[in-house]
């Protein structure tokens, strides 16, 4: 639950997922790796390689912005050791 800036509700954001700078990185790393058959493709359509923006369900104002990046992509793999 989060509370809204514009509308001061108190909402379950809207999550949507968009490609950022991290995705471009991983894309162009697995060109380089010689990955270029269609899987440099692969993190355009995997939400953990893009950013992720929190919208109010009733204004749709961006609250949030989680920007992905390596290393939160690192802190998290040693936080959770399941994913």
């Amino acid at each position: 639950m989060a509370t809204c800036t514009q509308c001061q509700q108190q909402v379950m954001t809207n999550v949507t997922y968009k490609a950022g700078r991290y995705a471009w990185l991983m894309c162009l790393l697995f060109i380089c790796l010689g990955l270029v058959l269609c899987c440099c493709l692969i993190p355009f359509f995997m939400n953990k390689f893009k950013d992720a923006y929190h919208t109010c369900p009733r204004c749709n104002r961006v609250l949030h912005i989680e920007k992905r990046n390596v290393v939160n992509d690192r802190h998290n793999a040693q936080l959770d050791p399941l994913k």
